[in-house]
């Protein structure tokens, strides 16, 4: 019985994170958070945040607070700050 509640708590946590834009919130979907990000003239396609960002964009939630944050320059700076402390915690 436990396996089985663990497998519907994994199958849960996994559709809360998906991809799908099925579950997406209005401007919160994969395709209009990269379409604001590259409308960004300092965004250099291959770069190392270019890189990152789409990786990062891939987790529901950080596409959330993206479109939540509002400003385009404050998202870009939250961009740069999120990629920073990642590359901070590099072994």
């Amino acid at each position: 019985m436990f396996s089985r509640l663990d497998k519907l708590v994994d199958s849960v946590s996994s559709k809360s994170e998906c991809t799908s834009s099925v579950f997406d919130k209005k401007g919160c979907s994969i395709e209009e958070v990269m379409t604001e990000f590259h409308s960004i003239e300092e965004v250099v396609f291959d770069s190392e945040l270019y890189c990152f960002a789409t990786e990062f964009f891939m987790v529901r939630s950080r596409r959330e607070m993206w479109a939540a944050i509002g400003d385009l320059d404050r998202k870009i700076q939250w961009l740069k700050l999120m990629f920073d402390r990642r590359a901070s915690y590099r072994p």
